[in-house]
């Protein structure tokens, strides 16, 4: 709810809850009874609205009680008559009933003066009442905020039980027909609208559109994937080519440093060799006939 400009009666300094000095003896009488009845009184309530509830008094909270307080009820009921009956020149008392006001919920409803509150259930405790030129005020302030972990007192809160009444009770069905024909209704409707000649135009647009899409999209996922595999068997056959002189080296030189290794250790585990043979020498003084003169006329 938006922020309300308020009136300046609304918390004036000049506004006081002390007595008037022209006040005669039967008012403050009742003055001292309410304040004696209702002062820090702690009650349920519901904290509903912010209204405007004239020119001259100007914005006020109002308060819903809850219907388990009956004792408060009856008590605000006859501190409301009595200041009703012995001042005629108290022009308005924020105590009031709800159907009153336009909630829909029965009860009592005070108006008073909260400030920086959320709308929702609270403990509330009464400070003062407050009497003021054209009002009488029951101030209040906010105890504790009840959460939504409680919410199974809300029947409690705005005094609407299951089943009130025998009334309620029958005419409780034809209230949920009602509110079938008008969720049917508003279906209908939602319907309607969402099947018009204009959106059906445009899904079909934005279909068209979106296989346009999907086919562009994919078409240029295949082009990128078939070149990105070409580019990689070529640059992967390239590594390779340059790669194998280099990968035989290294294979060659493993190969030597291990050929090596075990012949190092054939050598170690090499057997002695056995002492060399004697061997007898023959001396040979053979002669042959003499070798006579060689004349090469005789081969011609």
């Amino acid at each position: 709810m938006g922020t309300a400009i308020r009136n300046p009666s609304f918390n004036s300094s000049g506004c006081s809850s002390h007595f008037d000095s022209t006040d005669d003896v039967e008012t403050a009488k009742i003055k001292n009874f309410a304040k004696d009845l209702l002062r820090s009184r702690i009650f349920l309530g519901r904290y509903v609205e912010r209204r405007l509830i004239n020119q001259r008094i100007g914005y006020r909270d109002i308060v819903l009680l809850s219907a388990a307080e009956v004792e408060l009820k009856k008590d605000l009921y006859d501190v409301q008559h009595k200041f009703e009956v012995a001042s005629s020149n108290q022009k308005c008392i924020g105590i009031i009933d709800a159907e009153t006001l336009g909630i829909n919920a029965s009860g009592l409803c005070i108006w008073t003066e909260i400030e920086n509150e959320p709308f929702g259930p609270f403990w509330f405790q009464i400070k003062s009442i407050k009497f003021r030129p054209e009002e009488t005020m029951v101030s209040v302030k906010c105890v504790r905020y009840i959460s939504e972990s409680y919410l199974e007192i809300e029947p409690i809160l705005t005094g609407i039980g299951p089943l009130k009444s025998k009334e309620s009770a029958n005419a409780l069905p034809y209230g949920n027909v009602e509110t079938l024909n008008d969720s049917y209704n508003n279906i209908v409707a939602i319907f309607k609208d969402a099947l018009s000649i204009r959106n059906v135009k445009e899904f079909l647009t934005f279909l068209c559109a979106l296989v346009i899409a999907v086919f562009t999209g994919t078409s240029t996922f295949v082009n990128f994937l078939g070149n990105f595999i070409l580019a990689l068997i070529r640059e992967m056959s390239i590594l390779i080519k340059n790669s194998t002189p280099m990968f035989l080296g290294l294979l060659d030189f493993f190969s030597k440093i291990i050929g090596g290794f075990y012949i190092l250790l054939a050598m170690f585990f090499k057997p002695s060799n056995s002492p060399p043979h004697s061997r007898n020498l023959v001396h040979y003084n053979h002669q042959g006939p003499p070798i006579s003169n060689y004349d090469h006329k005789q081969f011609d």
